[in-house]
């Protein structure tokens, strides 16, 4: 039988109400390193289930229904869920006990959640069980928190980034036949919900999304500030506009000096995604990844198809650590996309807002009076953050201090500290990215001492090339080298019966 393990938590769960907010924090995270111990034994129980069902459906040699089905309506009915629950159950422990053996382990230790399993599991279905192991060993050095202070592991949208750069890597080929079945599989599907109310799903190449989402946010921030809408609203909205073919959303605060343009006049352009591509990625037959902005990691194949229409734009490292703009609130185009490009998405913890779509921070606020006496606008002052999660920020409940490997560390009002992650292109580099302004450049004294140093190597170069000429004409003075000549052997010329000339 298994061990329930949860004696100890039941008592300690028991909530005075005198702890302390920083005990609650504590309590809070072992309490969910204990549930992902409880549920990896749950499912380490349907497998099994599932294992001796498919074992009795086998010999007893029933056709009515199939061992999965049958383990379904078993573990359905006791655990009251669905068919479909009780399926992911069932497929989620049995890849866990045949084929992902260190993710099972880490879920024992407590150290990943049922949730971020779940998703190793979806990202990681279509690999060969000859490459498992090595991209499950990959993928946990990244997935797991750093052995830093404050680090925190992946989860969402960058955990399956992560994956799909190490697949990307690994098994290639893979991901492109991927790729090649979820285009296949596209759709847009509309289904009836509660209230009157619909609800819109579908699967469409991640370029194509990524500029329906800009149309519609670009439709519902054209609005004045006086609509009552949300901004969520106004998306909703936005998608009925253009149904009905109409290009502006119209502002509802009818009013007479409605700063909105509201002529109707249909705009051609090209839809605006942001695609960070390597030089190596546009080579035909290369296997590098490459970013797309909003979705995440997309195939080299798919970046070159992409690429094929729109226009390609080189990234510029920032040209040095203190420029003329450093006094300049706003950052310049080449900075502003280099921090986009690092970033890749918001910068707070787990956040998957998209790096085109959030605000350039100064970690160390600009001095609008004085900017030479606040914080430079230099790449390692600015960090990209959500509206959301810069309004936070900015609210004084969390501090934040810069770290020379370009993250943040983040402390709540508990004290707890979390260390930020990129999640952009350069996130899966084994090298830190390029320093701000490349290699610092060297003072005349470094200049000169490297030269006399490049030209003593060149003058022990000369002297060791001359000793060695002159040991070798010396050793051929005293032990002469000939070499015999060969003599060729005379050959008789044959005249036959002819008489020889006069």
């Amino acid at each position: 039988m298994f061990d329930p393990g949860v004696g100890s938590f039941g008592i300690s769960a028991q909530l005075s109400g005198t702890e302390t907010d920083c005990a609650l924090v504590d309590l809070m995270a072992e309490l969910h390193s204990c549930e992902a111990m409880l549920v990896e034994r749950k499912l380490a129980v349907v497998a099994e289930f599932f294992t001796r069902r498919s074992a009795e459906h086998v010999e007893g040699g029933t056709w009515t229904s199939s061992a999965h089905e049958l383990a379904e309506s078993e573990v359905g009915a006791v655990l009251t869920m669905g068919r479909a629950a009780a399926g992911k159950l069932i497929g989620l422990g049995f890849a866990l006990k045949t084929r992902l053996h260190r993710t099972r382990a880490a879920m024992a230790r407590g150290e990943l959640d049922f949730y971020r399993v779940g998703l190793i599991e979806s990202a990681t279905a279509n690999v060969s069980d000859e490459l498992i192991d090595e991209v499950e060993r990959l993928l946990l050095e990244q997935v797991l928190a750093p052995p830093v202070d404050g680090g925190t592991g992946l989860t969402g949208r960058r955990l399956t980034a992560a994956i799909d750069r190490i697949v990307a890597r690994v098994d290639p080929e893979g991901m492109r036949e991927r790729r090649r079945r979820a285009l296949a599989d596209r759709f847009v599907g509309v289904s009836a919900a509660e209230d009157g109310m619909a609800r819109i799903l579908g699967s469409i190449p991640a370029e194509q999304a990524r500029a329906f989402d800009g149309r519609l946010r670009e439709l519902a921030m054209s609005v004045c500030r006086r609509d009552s809408r949300t901004y969520e609203q106004r998306r909703a909205d936005a998608l009925g506009a253009l149904v009905s073919g109409s290009t502006v959303l119209v502002c509802d605060c009818e009013r007479g000096d409605c700063p909105q343009d509201r002529s109707g006049l249909v705009i051609i352009r090209r839809p605006l995604v942001h695609v960070v591509v390597h030089d190596s990625t546009l080579s035909p037959g290369s296997n590098e990844p490459a970013h797309l902005d909003g979705f995440g990691v997309i195939s080299a194949e798919h970046a070159r198809d992409i690429v094929k229409d729109a226009d390609v734009r080189e990234v510029r490292v920032p040209e040095s650590p203190v420029p003329a703009s450093a006094t300049v609130y706003r950052p310049g185009a080449a900075l502003d996309a280099w921090l986009r490009v690092i970033a890749g998405s918001c910068q707070w913890p787990h956040c998957d807002v998209p790096a085109w779509n959030c605000d350039l921070d100064h970690t160390v606020p600009f001095n609008h009076t004085n900017p030479a006496q606040g914080g430079k606008t230099v790449a390692s002052n600015l960090s990209a953050f959500c509206r959301n999660h810069h309004r936070l920020k900015h609210s004084g409940k969390w501090q934040l201090a810069p770290n020379p490997d370009r993250s943040i560390t983040l402390t709540s009002q508990t004290g707890h500290c979390y260390r930020t992650r990129d999640a952009g292109l350069l996130a899966g580099m084994q090298e830190p990215p390029p320093q701000e302004g490349g290699k610092p450049r060297r003072t005349r004294l470094e200049n000169k001492a490297a030269r006399i140093r490049g030209e003593r190597k060149l003058r022990r170069v000369k002297i060791q090339h001359r000793t060695a000429q002159h040991a070798e004409r010396k050793r051929r003075q005293t032990f002469p080298i000939s070499t015999p000549r060969k003599r060729v052997p005379h050959k008789t010329v044959d005249y036959g019966n002819d008489p020889p000339p006069f």
